[in-house]
């Protein structure tokens, strides 16, 4: 295969925009992987698992408390029937059972108001931490938001930026013989494909060729392709 320096330019200045094409998709990938992002949605997660704990313990202790009112209702209206009947009965035996009725009754209500003063005590703590469970994952959550914002803001500046080195590796890629741009392809699967030569030096591996194997690359016509002996990439030597 006969090459120009120009078709090697070319290939020069398309293994560079497939470098950067590269980095840009490596960029992205780190931003999907962002390290700070993905810990404040942890510290949400376990935010929000707080408020769920507080938020259950709210509703259990609403629910006793209810249960205690209409105990409590349950017994008043005893009372009030109890205290009908001893209004009406005129039977000292049975006035006698319905007056101790009325203090064991008494107890009763006294014990249950007694419990619902612990249960508001306590609903009101829960409460309060619901609040404060709230106010913390709105925090979390607002700054989950702006980083989120943040890089989705540099996740299009990338991509737009992809795009465009996308449209020019295009416009490079139809510059380039069909045979030469087919090495190209299968030595980029290696590798780095194409480096210029500069002294001894493989601008593709970086190593420093031997005496011999220089000569060797010198002494081939301008025109005819010489590659890397060490990494096999194609030399540029001007």
């Amino acid at each position: 295969m006969k090459v120009n320096q120009t078709q090697l330019e070319n290939l020069l200045e398309l293994a560079a925009t497939d470098l950067l094409i590269l980095r840009s998709k490596n960029a992205i990938e780190e931003l999907k992987r962002n390290p700070e992002h993905s810990e404040i949605s942890q510290r949400l997660r376990a935010s929000s698992a707080s408020f769920l704990e507080a938020n259950n313990k709210v509703e259990t202790l609403q629910l006793e408390l209810r249960r205690l009112e209409t105990d409590v209702d349950l017994v008043e209206k005893r009372i009030a029937k109890d205290n009908a009947s001893l209004r009406e009965t005129s039977v000292v035996k049975n006035a006698q059972g319905i007056q101790h009725e009325l203090k064991t009754l008494a107890k009763r209500k006294a014990e249950l108001e007694d419990q619902e003063l612990a249960i508001m005590e306590a609903l009101g703590e829960a409460e309060n931490e619901v609040a404060a469970a709230s106010a913390d994952r709105k925090l979390i959550e607002d700054e989950l938001a702006a980083k989120t914002a943040e890089l989705e803001a540099e996740f299009r500046k990338i991509a737009s930026g992809l795009d465009l080195t996308n449209a020019d590796r295009k416009q490079i890629a139809e510059r380039i013989p069909a045979e030469l741009l087919d090495l190209y392809v299968a030595k980029s699967k290696r590798g780095v494909p194409v480096g210029r030569l500069s002294h001894r030096e493989c601008g593709a591996c970086r190593i420093s060729i031997g005496a011999t194997g220089l000569a060797e690359i010198m002494a081939k016509p301008a025109d005819e392709i010489v590659t890397c002996p060490d990494c096999g990439a194609i030399l540029v030597r001007v």
